[in-house]
């Protein structure tokens, strides 16, 4: 039997209504670009906050040796978790491929 490792997202609100639609797809996106990249147990957090008309979506989490955090924002939630899982993304596959290398 596979063991499955565990991500938990850990969801904040500032300055916003803490609604269950936002919560689940931060928790949807975050989760699922993270499975590709994280071999064990992981806590993420994420905070999601509205100042004046910027809607901001961070993520702060440590993983295989390396901190990780990313902020990015529009002027629509939504597209704010989009662009936080993609960039993510981004920084993990850099991080395994630094560790992959043998230079």
């Amino acid at each position: 039997m596979v063991q499955s490792k565990a991500i938990h997202v850990q969801t904040t609100f500032l300055n916003t209504e803490a609604t269950d639609a936002l919560k689940s797809h931060a928790e949807d996106k975050i989760t699922n670009c993270l499975k590709k990249y994280v071999h064990h147990d992981t806590e993420v957090n994420v905070v999601l906050k509205i100042e004046k008309n910027r809607h901001i979506a961070e993520a702060i989490f440590n993983v295989d040796g390396g901190n990780f955090s990313s902020t990015e924002e529009s002027d629509n939630l939504y597209v704010s978790i989009d662009k936080l899982a993609t960039a993510l993304s981004h920084q993990l596959r850099k991080h395994k491929d630094k560790l992959t290398s043998h230079h």
